[in-house]
């Protein structure tokens, strides 16, 4: 009688479990969505936009440090796409996106810009760096075209190289004196790189 008066109630734990594996792996999906370019895997303009503000902030911060920017185009890329078709233009990003992509170290950042335009940043690279790694990736480029359907299409690329420095106080300015270099390869003949105005 004793055991029965002094039980007390029984004590209940209540365990709940719940996988979260999924929901995980929708979010790194959702995340790889929203910062990588479909076709060619490698950082979209946003993301790549983003890593460059982080340079630059890390620069203003850091004051003796360097990067520069790569802004690179496929040199009559929709001559080629219209000759062979879409597929082959795909073919053809993908395999310079690969290439890039392979040409820098971890600290780097390759994204497409849009279209058949890339930019590379190169953390802590100089400009005299970086005109010897433009030089090396165009030719590379150069020397490997993309075979599609038997045809081997010869893919050349203009490369415009701008130094990032703590007087820019926007990526913009950058980003535009990237371009302009671009831009001046390409009306010197493409298949070149220039350097950028100070």
């Amino acid at each position: 009688m004793d055991a029965i008066l002094d039980a007390s109630p029984p004590k209940l734990t209540l365990i709940a479990h719940e996988n979260i594996t999924e929901r995980k792996r929708l979010e790194v999906a959702l995340q790889t969505m929203a910062t990588t370019d479909d076709l060619t895997g490698l950082a979209n303009r946003r993301h790549f936009l983003a890593r460059l503000t982080e340079e630059q902030a890390r620069l203003q911060r850091q004051g003796n440090q360097r990067a520069v920017v790569l802004m690179l185009d496929l040199d009559y890329f929709k001559s080629g796409n219209d000759r062979f078709g879409h597929a082959a233009g795909d073919m053809a990003l993908q395999h310079c996106a690969a290439l890039m992509q392979n040409s820098v170290r971890k600290i780097d950042q390759v994204g497409r810009i849009g279209g058949e335009e890339f930019a590379i940043l190169l953390s802590g690279a100089d400009q005299a760096t970086a005109q010897i790694f433009a030089e090396r990736l165009r030719q590379k480029i150069m020397d490997t075209p993309v075979v599609y359907k038997g045809h081997a299409i010869p893919i050349t690329v203009s490369v415009g190289i701008a130094a990032l420095t703590t007087q820019d106080v926007t990526i913009d300015t950058v980003l535009s004196r990237a371009d302009a270099a671009l831009y001046r390869a390409k009306a010197e003949g493409r298949n070149r790189m220039a350097l950028a105005d100070a």
